[in-house]
């Protein structure tokens, strides 16, 4: 399952895979919370903890969540995947030159810095600061 993350930085939001991710996890949890944040704030910073709470992230919800970028590849402006999975680094560097935004890994036990290196650039409300933000 998907779990809302809620001590995110203003600005970000934050998901934690859990247990087993299926597609329906996508479709029901993550893709309306960025389709509703993507209508209120505009673009997606966000923070995706694959912990050690994670048992199985099926093939299916892997798919489910590349379409989701792909139909909305100019909404995402900073991606941080939290995992202590080596191989997560060379895909994000695919994904993040696919992209506009930024993606990058982080180690779980940088889960803190992950949080601060989504909300660079804001400022304590979340809209951004000077110097930073959307582009």
């Amino acid at each position: 399952m998907l779990k809302k993350i809620y001590d995110m930085p203003a600005g970000t939001i934050g998901f934690e895979a859990v247990g087993e991710v299926e597609d329906d996890d996508v479709e029901d949890v993550l893709a309306p919370a960025l389709r509703r944040w993507t209508a209120e704030s505009g673009k997606i910073r966000m923070l995706y903890l694959l912990g050690p709470r994670l048992e199985e992230y099926e093939g299916d919800a892997v798919s489910e969540n590349a379409k989701f970028v792909a139909r909305h590849p100019t909404a995402f402006e900073r991606i941080a995947v939290v995992s202590d999975e080596e191989w997560l680094g060379p895909a994000l560097k695919t994904l993040s030159a696919l992209l506009p935004g930024k993606a990058r890994r982080f180690p779980v036990r940088e889960l803190t810095a992950a949080k601060a290196w989504v909300a660079e650039g804001l400022d304590a409300a979340g809209s951004p600061g000077a110097g930073g933000g959307v582009r």
